[in-house]
């Protein structure tokens, strides 16, 4: 059984986890291998990066049976900023119950239009949920390079 539930301190281990884990099992489905492992390791190669963004954010975490599957982070109040489920939970529709959890507070605290930059792999998730394309950019990070869709979505 799937229960959203906001973050706990003690959760943030199983946040790295998670992160790493989704990008392991998906990303090769729209990137590199050096892509794939250069992304997977953030939350352990920038650990303060990743640390601050969801203790500093409004983070919610979707658990099975009390443990942590998936997560997403609002941060700021106007960007989706991390939405990752962990592999053998892709394809269940958390991501969508996720999105919608941040998009309700998001209105909650005034915001008219939420960001998201989404990756290859987010990007349909998005679109689904009513994100529509702004702009395709290119990021260089470490001499890796990604593309990412800058979406939106006008709350109502």
């Amino acid at each position: 059984m799937y229960l959203i539930r906001d973050f706990k301190d003690t959760d943030l281990s199983s946040l790295e986890l998670i992160f790493h884990d989704s990008v392991m099992a998906q990303g090769r489905r729209g990137y590199s291998d050096e892509q794939v492992e250069f992304w997977a390791a953030f939350p352990y190669v920038y650990a303060a990066d990743f640390r601050s963004l969801v203790l500093t954010g409004y983070t919610r975490v979707m658990a099975c049976y009390q443990i942590p599957v998936a997560f997403a982070t609002l941060h700021p109040d106007n960007h989706l900023a991390l939405l990752y489920v962990l592999g053998d939970h892709a394809g269940r529709g958390i991501a969508g119950r996720l999105c919608a959890d941040i998009e309700q507070e998001a209105k909650r605290r005034g915001v008219v239009c939420l960001r998201t930059d989404a990756s290859v792999l987010s990007r349909p998730i998005f679109e689904q949920r009513g994100y529509r394309l702004v702009t395709q950019e290119r990021v260089e990070r470490e001499d890796i390079e990604f593309i990412r869709f800058i979406m939106e979505k006008t709350l109502s």
